[in-house]
């Protein structure tokens, strides 16, 4: 679990006012806080939506163009951003405009101008309260997460610790591809359900030894569309992720992938990075019907689906960082 005093907290401050920025600024860098000015109200949605960590968030009410009231209900509308506290910067001290302030979602006001001290104490109480219901969110999604990865897991007779390993392949790949660590674990645990939908699959399917008819492939293949509707349900953010790449961790680089045929990067980075951490495993792991293929083999078929099957930057970050697949492959090889 993260230590509250050892996080950075990030807020962003929307105001027309170059004035009233520079004294936020002023006053929350001297605290350690990260600060993001936005003097536009469709600029802060743009920015906000593109950065949903952002913690906190100071909001002017009157704005040309978009005011405070409207961004607050554009960002309370999404099941992600909801979760962003918003503290409303008011120059109106009526009953009117305060309530209207938490009918469309702030969390508390500051009138302005605003007392320094007034409003530091505003602002930490509020991103304690928001640090520790993330905390026990997060904390809920991990163990929904792993019994529900438990759970597919235990209706396929031979995958070991295929979901672990994935999750570790996945989470090497987002690192290699520049996401921060935070992220890279969410992509991490949420790539473990990524065959969550094969609990929909009848057995004699899902563990026949022998090659899939075409009927039985047509009815394998529904595993992803079914796991996307089951997570997709959840408006919590690690499902929505995990939703993302049970339904596109099958679709191929070239469009000859299922279930929508997706090319290029049509594809979600989170489909994309699984698809390739899903087949390594596959092909490099042993199966009571089969052997983990060689290194060299596996090394001439991934070097062949560059552009096909698999996104070529990832085939590259794979290439050039070899070893640290080899290192994951071997600690799960290892018994328990």
């Amino acid at each position: 679990m993260a230590n509250i005093n050892q996080k950075t907290f990030h807020i962003v401050c929307v105001d027309d006012s170059a004035t009233n920025q520079q004294l936020l600024n002023s006053v929350l860098d001297k605290h350690g806080y990260k600060v993001t000015s936005i003097d536009d109200g469709q600029k802060a949605l743009d920015y906000i939506a593109a950065n949903p960590s952002v913690d906190l968030i100071l909001l002017d009410i009157m704005m040309p163009n978009m005011d405070g009231y409207t961004v607050c209900q554009y960002l309370k509308s999404s099941p992600i951003l909801s979760r962003i506290p918003v503290i409303f910067l008011t120059a109106y001290n009526d009953i009117e405009a305060l309530t209207k302030s938490f009918e469309v979602g702030g969390v508390d006001y500051i009138i302005k101008p605003f007392r320094t001290k007034e409003l530091l104490i505003r602002i930490q109480t509020h991103l304690k309260l928001k640090f520790y219901q993330d905390q026990e969110l997060e904390k809920t999604q991990y163990e929904l997460i792993a019994m529900m990865g438990s759970l597919a897991e235990s209706h396929h007779s031979d995958t070991a610790r295929h979901v672990e390993r994935v999750g570790e392949y996945a989470a090497l790949i987002a690192k290699l591809l520049g996401f921060s660590e935070e992220h890279a674990s969410i992509i991490k645990s949420a790539s473990m359900l990524h065959d969550i939908g094969k609990v929909t699959t009848p057995d004699c399917v899902l563990n026949k030894p022998e090659k899939l008819t075409e009927d039985e492939f047509a009815i394998m293949k529904q595993h992803a569309l079914a796991g996307y509707h089951s997570l997709s349900c959840s408006t919590l953010p690690l499902f929505q992720v995990a939703a993302i790449i049970a339904h596109e961790h099958h679709e191929k680089y070239d469009g000859s992938g299922y279930p929508r045929g997706l090319k290029g990067e049509a594809i979600h980075i989170f489909g994309r990075i699984v698809a390739f951490a899903d087949v390594f495993d596959a092909i490099s792991s042993s199966r009571s019907y089969k052997k983990g293929w060689p290194l060299n083999e596996i090394y001439s078929y991934i070097k062949s689906m560059r552009g096909k099957h698999f996104d070529p930057k990832i085939v590259d970050l794979f290439f050039d960082n070899f070893s640290l697949f080899l290192d994951i492959k071997e600690k799960y090889e290892k018994p328990l």
